[in-house]
């Protein structure tokens, strides 16, 4: 039976953040675990995944699409760095003490950024079929969402029917799985909110430059950190090809290749996700 979820709210630096939380049970000082989701996606879609991993560890799941400043005047400033920096003080906030950040996608990002920006502050990095600079995305895709008629059709996603939203969901996934509407309901609630969809496309306003930034970051050090890549070798988002040119900034990590697995681990594979994930970290554990 999973062990229950408590869904929190704290204030950081003047943004309402909401996250959902899995308390320890045993070995209270193992290390944390916060986990970012992908870009498309809530907390909510990561709970499978957290039901698989070890009772004996807190578990933190940000939801980073919610977040809004208290002063609703104001904007969230969307941009990588800012983000990376809000997680950084949403970690000190809730007392996290040098997690083990997971990344999917959008989330592996973020866990990346932080990592080179914040290199003290985590323990170690599960980068699940992560967004990475090095991943051969194109200006021109990413920039049909930012103009018409590409900004229409991504603001008219609220008006599609379920089973159309779900079949390109699938589009996303590997020959081995099928996403089911069970999976796809968490994402519902960013598929269905053009608010949420606005702030979407505001980060991919962004992500062009910001990915040139984290680049540079990245190709002036590498990061130190054990590091976790779990890819789907089906992946048509991030292909898997392109984790041979983030590892080269990666100075003590490994892969693990999941067959048949597409761009959606965490509502393809969560299981296969979870145990690999705690039995690496048990193995990091006894050779630390």
């Amino acid at each position: 039976m999973p062990l229950p979820l408590s869904h929190r709210e704290v204030i950081v630096n003047g943004i309402r953040l909401t996250y959902i939380e899995r308390e320890a049970i045993s070995a209270p000082d193992a290390p944390p675990i916060l986990l970012l989701h992908a870009l498309l996606a809530t907390a909510e879609t990561l709970t499978d995944l957290i039901a698989g991993l070890s009772p004996g560890r807190r578990i933190v799941a940000l939801d980073l699409l919610s977040a809004q400043p208290v002063d609703r005047q104001k904007k969230l400033d969307v941009h990588q760095a800012s983000l990376a920096n809000l997680i950084h003080a949403f970690i000190k906030s809730i007392d996290l003490a040098h997690p083990i950040l997971i990344g999917h996608s959008h989330g592996g990002v973020l866990a990346l950024r932080i990592a080179a920006t914040h290199p003290t502050a985590v323990q170690a990095l599960v980068l699940m079929c992560p967004a990475h600079p090095f991943g051969g995305y194109r200006s021109h895709v990413v920039n049909f969402y930012l103009r018409q008629p590409g900004r229409m059709l991504a603001l008219s996603i609220p008006l599609a029917p379920s089973w159309m939203i779900l079949r390109a969901y699938n589009e996303a996934a590997g020959s081995k799985s099928l996403i089911r509407m069970a999976h796809l309901r968490p994402h519902l609630t960013v598929l269905r909110n053009r608010n949420t969809l606005r702030r979407v496309l505001e980060i991919l306003k962004t992500w062009d430059n910001d990915m040139d930034a984290l680049r540079h970051l990245l190709t002036r050090g590498p990061i130190t950190i054990p590091t976790l890549l779990i890819w789907g070798d089906e992946d048509p988002v991030v292909p898997i090809a392109s984790a041979t040119e983030l590892e080269k900034h990666l100075a003590n990590s490994q892969r693990i290749t999941l067959a048949g697995r597409g761009h959606l681990l965490a509502e393809e594979a969560p299981e296969a996700c979870a145990t690999s994930i705690s039995q690496w970290l048990v193995r990091l554990e006894a050779r630390d």
